[in-house]
């Protein structure tokens, strides 16, 4: 039988195509999986003539392991603090422990699927470590980048229970102090944790919160999308704002047990779980105030622009992921005030 002939500096080697480029007594190679095909074979002449082409305009090629290439990666990349954070942790929990010291130029398609088989957990968890690890790839010009020829299934996503206007004054009696006050802006102004906790007396006019900042990993950062916005409060969150403590003393409106600024929710965390136990309300998590108060202004039939600018997300997110209709708060008054009418 006879074998086809692959081009100059290919290869067959194991499930793919070994690359040869010698230049200047320097030997380079790289390994590409795939079938001996037409497509494939002309990708890897590709990738040939470009490696070809890097080192003649005086390029050093170096494979480099891993390890090295996702720190430079890691350095470089263009991002806000928390997202590097959250990049370094995914790199550090699912790619250094077994790739760290690893040559770029062996890791293909098999054995990023036998890492992500190894760990039992939700498809759009792997999908996120999968990103990072593309990135790094990526940066490291390593083409065709593994990643791209691995598919994961789209799980559906599973229903937010969000709080009736029964549970939610149920809760809200249940809390006092701080607690009450935090989780009354969750629920009347759908804000994120962060955007809470980064509350400063400067930014409320008695009306509006004016947002331009989030405590991110107890440090100050910029909002999840950059944009400041001014989020309507309704006048009973407001009562209830005026009554904080720390209303007099200026700085952060939310403060921890020393008196300076609240850097995480764990206080009013725990708060929150005890009145879920008093009450015998199924617990959720404190994000599922959001969605709450994004269901409020959908089903009190409030205009899905000006209901996603107060958000902080596009219309199609906000009809998406956030709202839903719940009769029981179009059937409530939620704008008693005339700035607050004027959103709908």
């Amino acid at each position: 039988m006879v074998k086809r002939r692959l081009p100059t500096g290919l290869s067959k080697q194991n499930s793919g195509i070994r690359i040869r480029v010698t230049v200047n007594g320097k030997s380079y190679s790289e390994e590409h999986e795939g079938p001996c095909d037409k497509a494939h074979i002309t990708a890897c002449v590709k990738r040939r003539n470009q490696i070809i082409e890097l080192v003649s305009n005086g390029a050093v090629l170096s494979f480099a392991t891993f390890g090295e290439a996702a720190q430079d990666w890691l350095n470089t990349v263009d991002v806000k603090r928390s997202t590097s954070m959250s990049y370094a942790n995914l790199l550090n929990s699912w790619w250094m422990p077994q790739l760290e010291h690893t040559k770029l130029n062996v890791i293909n398609a098999r054995v990023i699927k036998r890492i992500l088989a190894e760990r039992d957990v939700k498809n759009k968890t792997k999908r996120n470590a999968l990103l990072v690890l593309k990135g790094v790839l990526d940066h490291a010009e390593i083409s065709p980048n593994p990643c791209s020829s691995i598919r994961l299934r789209k799980q559906q996503r599973p229903k937010v229970e969000r709080y009736k206007p029964e549970e939610r004054e149920a809760l809200l009696g249940a809390l006092d102090g701080q607690a009450r006050v935090f989780f009354a802006i969750m629920f009347g102004a759908g804000l994120r944790t962060g955007e809470v906790l980064g509350l400063q007396w400067g930014d409320w006019d008695g009306e509006r919160l004016h947002l331009e900042r989030s405590m991110t990993r107890r440090r100050i950062d910029t909002l999840k999308n950059d944009e400041r916005r001014s989020v309507v409060i309704p006048s009973w969150v407001r009562v209830l704002i005026n009554e904080l403590p720390s209303r007099f003393a200026g700085g952060h409106m939310f403060l921890n047990t020393k008196g300076t600024a609240m850097l995480d929710s764990k206080l009013v965390a725990d708060a929150w779980k005890q009145a879920h136990d008093v009450t015998g309300i199924a617990y959720r998590i404190p994000y599922v105030c959001r969605h709450t108060r994004a269901a409020e202004l959908l089903s009190a039939n409030v205009n899905p622009a000006a209901a996603a600018k107060q958000m902080g997300h596009s219309v199609e997110m906000f009809l998406r992921i956030y709202s839903e209709y719940i009769e029981a708060y179009a059937d409530q008054q939620i704008f008693d005030t005339p700035l607050e009418r004027k959103l709908p």
